[in-house]
């Protein structure tokens, strides 16, 4: 409620248009994946095709089909995530409070106020004020937060998928 007492109902709402063409990372994701399943992943297809049915595959080959979906899951990650990254900053930065606490380097606190008047405004700030890179800050940390959790993801999703039968 402080937020609606401070800067208004309408301050719960701020990087909300932002946030919604964001949806297009889970979108851009899987086309990475199976774009990195159809180059990377065929050998383990193709050698798989050449057993007989009646032979199955050993342990070693499940794990090493593992080890590439794992790799593949994280990569495609990494892609989205950098892809979508300056959506993430710019909504980060509508949604921030409007007053923030600011330390210089000589230890100086001061009160500093960053009010964007929109997704335009916040663009053209960061692109005069910090460049392009601004619109990359903490990209690298985050891809090695999020790539864990999905590689182990398109890896249950794989093995899923291979006990359902299906390709």
């Amino acid at each position: 409620f402080t937020i609606v007492r401070e800067e208004g109902p309408l301050a719960l709402y701020k990087g909300s248009s932002v946030a919604m063409v964001m949806v297009s990372h889970g979108g851009i994701q899987f086309v990475a994946y199976e774009f990195l399943k159809s180059r990377f992943g065929s050998y383990t297809r193709a050698e798989r095709a050449k057993k007989k049915d009646s032979e199955r595959i050993s342990i070693l080959e499940k794990i090493e089909d593992s080890l590439g979906y794992l790799t593949m899951g994280a990569a495609s990650k990494i892609i989205a995530s950098t892809f979508t990254y300056p959506l993430q900053v710019i909504k980060s930065r509508l949604q921030q409070r409007a007053e923030a606490v600011d330390i210089s380097q000589e230890g100086k606190i001061t009160v500093k106020r960053r009010e964007y008047r929109g997704v335009v405004d916040c663009v053209s700030r960061i692109w005069r004020n910090e460049g392009v890179l601004g619109f990359f800050k903490g990209c690298v940390p985050n891809a090695l937060r999020v790539a864990p959790s999905s590689a182990i993801t398109f890896v249950v999703y794989e093995s899923v998928m291979d006990v359902l039968g299906k390709e």
